[in-house]
């Protein structure tokens, strides 16, 4: 369990500029973090400083809820690098969830009859250490720019589909509008029934769930999940 934080965030009012603003002021430097919370490197052994093509990244209002002085933290054990990233591991692979021989076109994967999930934005708000997508080529395998309406019309040529599952990275990092497009765009596919929005911005970064983007979900023909990753 892990006790109530004594800092709790406390700010202005949220709006689309606000979480940007925040994102933008996010921890991406080690000693930054540690420095944060009155650890120093000493105290965490197998510490990496330099975690390589994954960075750090979390954001001040995740960190604020960890109980300084403690190097064994939960929630700073899911974002602080370490070397034992780096060992090798019988039964490890770079695509535990298999998501590889599934990728039916760029930024579409189907595992289960019935549902698509679209990479619909290829970042994250924070860098869990233990993500199973650290390794995905989102420039080579994401839905970014023309390739997401491919993807679009491959899931409305497809009348087996009744759900689509918005991931990424997190969808959620995209803005008000394009979000709200791309949401449209799905709720005008006359034989999808629902749509899943897979984040974990309302854990990390809460800013991000503003008036505007409740509203949104709110004007959907399609029932809308929003799946939290805590």
């Amino acid at each position: 369990m892990v006790a109530r934080s004594s800092r709790p965030w406390q700010g202005p009012e949220r709006d689309g500029a606000h979480w940007r603003h925040e994102l933008a002021r996010a921890y991406t430097d080690v000693g930054s973090l540690l420095g944060a919370l009155g650890l120093d490197p000493a105290q965490v052994p197998d510490l990496d400083p330099q975690p390589g093509d994954f960075q750090l990244l979390v954001p001040r209002q995740f960190a604020a809820l960890m109980d300084a002085g403690d190097p064994a933290d939960p929630l700073l054990r899911q974002v602080l690098p370490l070397g034992v990233e780096h060992r090798s591991a019988e039964g490890f692979v770079p695509d535990p969830v298999g998501d590889g021989p599934a990728t039916r076109a760029p930024g579409l994967i189907q595992k289960y009859r019935g549902r698509a999930l679209l990479i619909a934005h290829g970042a994250c708000a924070v860098h869990c250490r233990y993500c199973f997508r650290r390794h995905f080529d989102y420039r080579a395998l994401g839905a970014q720019g023309p390739r997401i309406e491919s993807a679009i019309d491959l899931i409305a040529a497809d009348p087996t589909l009744s759900e689509v599952i918005l991931s990424g990275g997190d969808p959620l990092l995209l803005d008000d509008p394009g979000l709200g497009a791309l949401l449209q765009r799905l709720d005008s596919i006359p034989h999808l029934q629902r749509v899943r929005l897979h984040s974990r911005l309302p854990v990390v970064l809460p800013e991000r769930i503003t008036d505007a983007l409740c509203a949104q979900l709110r004007e959907l023909r399609l029932p809308t999940v929003l799946v939290i990753h805590a």
